[in-house]
């Protein structure tokens, strides 16, 4: 039987992952796995979340199954800290595994639905989305969003797009720190596109990964809030891996803005999938974040601590900018300091990209992406130097 089951596709991350491992080289260096690092290589564990933890550990009575879609309380805090009391009452909400369940639920949900709704997605975008959409079987198509080679957000490209979208189409952005790019689009982009959306009837499916990276927690929050507020229907996928330090704790959430009339029966189409699925999402994560965001000291230590992350990334790419050009005279890579979150795009070929991991060590997701929260100061000469030596050769 067995023998007949076809070769699935690796996530090129993992891949990546595999590649590093085995390359023998000492002065090699990982840029491909999406997780935070300090200055010294460490992912830290965050004080709050340790504070967190043993408040739990005192008081924690009971294992037991909570609701299929989680702990109401944690919902509401996540919520009412993103998109405020008012606006959260609108929405049906759902504990999930971190963000990739969430996005999965709401795939499926799409997918179940007698007239299937077309899911626009952004390209380049998260490498995860489409493996979700396809084994969702959800109906997907793809604008432009950014041309890596020209490091360049290709916006109006990206509008015109859209204009194929039907009225009841879905479409799948990143509110912040665009993964894989880096690139974020301006107040006035989002403003514009919000404009098409809600003219032609498009549902905004917004995806937040990262809070806390780009302007900082309460500035990240402002699209969601924009589109939470504007539209009757809307959806919000969250995952707190980054934000929170709890990779592997799994804590996320699914919101869906629906009309008062249809809430409870999205409740409970949203209970039935993840009862087929997931069945009930791991807890400690998301007790974790409950505690920290339902008690004023605590928040305003992890803050703080989210602050110093986001900082940390800011640095990383200043520095890259700023070495390139005091030490190697260039500012090809300039355009990272403009940009936010962990991941950008190198501006490579992909005979470039070999290059780089085969001739210089530095091994980074298909398509030239790079985690550049991995880098510490010694890295960037480092990585400049690679970088244009395979560029120079081409």
């Amino acid at each position: 039987m067995f023998e007949k089951v076809q070769d699935y596709p690796v996530d090129p991350i993992m891949i990546g992952a595999e590649y590093f491992a085995q390359d023998p080289r000492v002065d090699k260096l990982n840029l491909t796995v999406g997780i935070y690092q300090d200055g010294d290589g460490k992912t830290p564990v965050l004080n709050a979340v340790k504070l967190a933890e043993q408040r739990l550990i005192d008081s924690q009575t009971s294992k037991s199954y909570l609701a299929l879609t989680g702990d109401a309380e944690y919902c509401r805090a996540l919520g009412e800290a993103i998109l405020g009391a008012p606006l959260y009452d609108d929405f049906v909400a759902a504990q999930t595994s971190g963000g990739a369940v969430a996005l999965r639920v709401m795939a499926d949900l799409l997918s179940q639905m007698p007239n299937r709704p077309t899911v626009w997605l952004q390209a380049p975008t998260y490498g995860n989305y489409v493996p979700i959409l396809t084994a969702a079987a959800a109906p997907f198509r793809t604008v432009p969003y950014y041309d890596p080679l020209a490091c360049t957000i290709l916006f109006d490209q990206m509008l015109e797009g859209l204009k194929d979208a039907r009225s009841g189409d879905v479409f799948l952005m990143q509110g912040i720190c665009h993964n894989p790019t880096g690139a974020d689009m301006t107040p006035e982009q989002v403003g514009a596109l919000l404009d098409l959306l809600e003219s032609r009837g498009i549902v905004p499916w917004i995806d937040l990964a990262y809070l806390g990276f780009a302007q900082g927690f309460t500035a990240d929050c402002d699209t969601a809030r924009k589109i939470a507020a504007r539209f009757p229907e809307c959806v919000i996928c969250i995952t707190l891996s980054k934000s929170f330090g709890i990779y592997r704790d799994r804590a996320g959430a699914l919101y869906i803005k629906t009309k008062p009339a249809d809430q409870p029966r999205i409740q409970r189409a949203v209970s039935a999938i993840v009862r087929s699925g997931p069945s009930h999402a791991p807890d400690h994560g998301p007790s974790v974040v409950r505690t920290i965001l339902e008690d004023a000291s605590l928040k305003s230590l992890w803050l703080e601590e989210l602050e110093q992350m986001r900082q940390r990334v800011m640095q990383v790419r200043r520095s890259i900018a700023e070495t390139e050009r005091q030490a190697f005279g260039r500012s090809a890579l300039g355009y990272l300091a403009d940009q936010s979150g962990m991941f950008s795009l190198l501006p490579l070929t992909a005979a470039q990209e070999t290059a780089l991991t085969q001739s210089h060590g530095i091994h980074v997701a298909k398509g030239g992406r790079v985690n550049v929260a991995r880098l510490s100061a010694a890295d960037i000469p480092f990585l400049i130097r690679a970088f244009h030596d395979v560029t120079s050769e081409a």
